[in-house]
C-alpha cells in the first residue's frame, strides 16, 4: 500500500495527489530557487538585496511568455495523452521547442541590450544600479535556459510525470545553492564575487536542470516518434487559441506586478528591500498552491481528451477543498514565523514595527489568492473556454493598482493594495464555483 493509499480515502484524490504533491513540492524548491540568490546576498545588505531583487520583474516578463508557451504545451499534451495520441505529442514537442527557441531568443537579446533602461523603469535606484546591471547581465542567460527547459517540461506535465520533474529541479536547485555559497562568499580557493556569484550559480543550476530534463526525456524516448521542428498550419490551429488566451491572461497579471514593483521600488532602498523579502516568502505558499493547480489543469485536460465530463467536475471540487486547506495552513504557519523567517533574509535590523504590519497585510492577501487560483483558475485552463481566466485576473489587476493612490505613498499602501485585486479575484472565482 503506498503513502497515498493510506492518507487519501478515494481513488479520485489518490490519483489527484499523486500528480499535485510532487508537482506542489517542485513549485517550492523553483520558488527556493528564485530566493536562494536573495537569501545569501542578504547578508551582504540592503543594497546587494535590492540589486538582486530589482531584476526579478523582467525576469518574470520574459517567463511570462515562456510559460504561456509551456502551459498550452502542457494543456494539448494532456488532451492527446487522454485521446492516445503519442505521435501528435512528439510532433508537438518539437515544433514547439523550434518555435520558443526563436522567439525566446530573440526577446532576450532584446531584453540585453535594453536591460539599463528596463531596470530604471522598474524603479532602479542609482546607489544599487550598478550591482543590479552586473547581477542581470548574467542572470538573464539563465532565463533563457529555464524557458526552454518550462516548454520539455510541459510535456513531462501534461502526462503527469511530476515526480521526475521534482527531481530534476529539486537537483538543479542543489548546484544553484552549493554554488551560490562558493561564490558568493568566496569559499576556499574561489573568489568572492558578491552579487555575481549569485549570477553564475543561477546559470549553472538552471543549465544543469536542462541537461537532466532532456536526458530524463530521452531515456523515456519522448524525441523517438519523429516529427517536424517547422510549425505549419495545423498545430497554430491548435495552439494560438491557448496561447493567446494564456498570454493575456498572465500579461495583464504580469503589468500589475511591474507597476506594483515600480512603486514599491520608488520608496528607496530599504522599503524595497522588505518588499522583495516579503514577496520572496509568500511565493512559497503561493507556488505550493499553484502546484495543486497544474494538477487539477493536467487531470481536466487529460479529462476533456477523454471526453469525460464526470471526471473534470470531480478533481476540480478536490482542487477546491484542498486548495483552501493547504493555503490556510501555510498561511498560518507563515504568519506566525515571520519574524524568524525574515531574519532568515537578512541579520540586519532595518525592517520596524511599521514593516512587520506590511508583511502581515501582504500574507494575509496572497492566502486567498493562491486559494483562488489552486481552486478555480487553473483547472478552467482545461477546457477549451481558457478566456474565461483573463476575466477574473484584468479587472482586480488593474484596480488594486490604483489603490495604492488611495491609501497614500507609505509602505503599508504596497501591501494593502493587493487585497482589492485578491477581493475581486476571488468573488470571479466563487461565481464560477457556484454556476458549475
Amino acid at each position: 500500500m503506498s503513502v497515498y493509499d493510506k492518507l487519501f480515502k478515494t481513488a479520485d484524490e489518490q490519483k489527484y495527489f499523486r500528480i499535485a504533491l510532487p508537482a506542489a513540492v517542485e513549485c517550492v524548491f523553483m520558488s527556493f530557487l528564485a530566493s536562494a540568490d536573495l537569501i545569501m546576498v542578504g547578508s551582504l545588505g540592503a543594497v546587494s538585496i535590492a540589486a538582486v531583487s530589482i531584476f526579478a520583474q523582467p525576469r518574470m516578463v520574459l517567463l511570462c511568455f515562456a510559460r504561456s508557451i509551456a502551459s498550452a504545451v502542457t494543456l494539448l499534451t494532456a488532451r492527446k495523452a487522454g485521446a492516445k495520441d503519442v505521435a501528435g505529442v512528439s510532433e508537438l514537442l518539437r515544433k514547439s521547442l523550434f518555435l520558443a527557441g526563436i522567439f525566446m531568443g530573440l526577446l532576450h537579446i532584446l531584453f540585453y541590450f535594453l536591460l539599463e533602461k528596463i531596470l530604471l523603469l522598474m524603479g532602479a535606484g542609482s546607489d544599487y544600479l550598478p550591482q543590479a546591471l552586473l547581477y542581470s547581465r548574467i542572470a538573464i542567460f539563465s532565463v533563457f535556459v529555464t524557458s526552454m527547459t518550462s516548454v520539455l517540461q510541459a510535456v513531462q506535465l501534461g502526462f503527469g510525470e511530476t515526480g521526475a520533474i521534482m527531481r530534476t529541479n529539486v537537483t538543479g536547485n542543489i548546484v544553484n545553492v552549493i554554488v551560490n555559497a562558493l561564490l558568493i562568499f568566496g569559499v576556499g580557493p574561489f573568489p568572492k564575487l558578491g552579487v555575481v556569484g549569485a549570477a553564475i550559480g543561477t546559470v549553472t543550476g538552471t543549465l544543469f536542470t536542462l541537461c537532466a530534463t532532456v536526458y530524463v526525456m530521452n531515456y523515456n524516448k519522448y524525441f523517438s516518434q519523429g516529427g517536424s521542428f517547422i510549425p505549419d498550419r495545423k498545430y497554430f490551429k491548435e495552439f494560438l487559441p491557448i496561447f493567446g488566451s494564456m498570454i493575456s491572461e498572465q500579461g495583464f497579471e504580469r503589468l500589475g506586478m511591474v507597476l506594483f514593483t515600480r512603486m514599491a521600488a520608488g520608496l528607496g532602498t530599504v522599503p524595497f528591500a522588505v518588499h522583495s523579502i516579503c514577496m520572496s516568502v509568500v511565493d512559497y505558499y503561493w507556488d505550493f498552491a499553484m502546484g495543486l493547480g497544474k494538477a487539477s489543469m493536467v487531470l481536466a485536460g487529460q479529462s476533456c481528451g477523454a471526453k469525460n465530463e464526470r471526471d473534470w467536475h470531480v478533481f476540480r471540487k478536490i482542487g477546491v477543498r484542498w486548495g483552501l486547506i493547504f493555503s490556510t495552513v501555510s498561511f498560518v504557519f507563515i504568519f506566525l514565523l515571520r519574524k524568524p523567517i525574515f531574519m532568515v533574509y537578512s541579520d540586519r535590523h532595518f525592517a520596524g514595527q511599521r514593516e512587520d504590519g506590511c508583511r502581515c497585510v501582504i500574507f494575509f492577501c496572497v492566502h486567498r489568492r493562491a486559494a483562488s487560483v489552486a481552486d478555480c483558475v487553473i483547472p478552467v485552463r482545461g477546457r477549451p473556454g481558457t478566456a474565461w481566466c483573463l476575466d477574473c485576473l484584468v479587472p482586480g489587476s488593474v484596480h488594486s493598482r490604483g489603490l495604492r493612490y488611495v491609501f497614500g505613498p507609505a509602505p503599508a499602501a504596497e501591501y494593502r493594495a493587493p487585497h482589492g485585486r485578491t477581493g475581486q479575484n476571488s468573488l470571479s472565482m466563487v461565481y464560477f464555483n457556484q454556476s458549475n
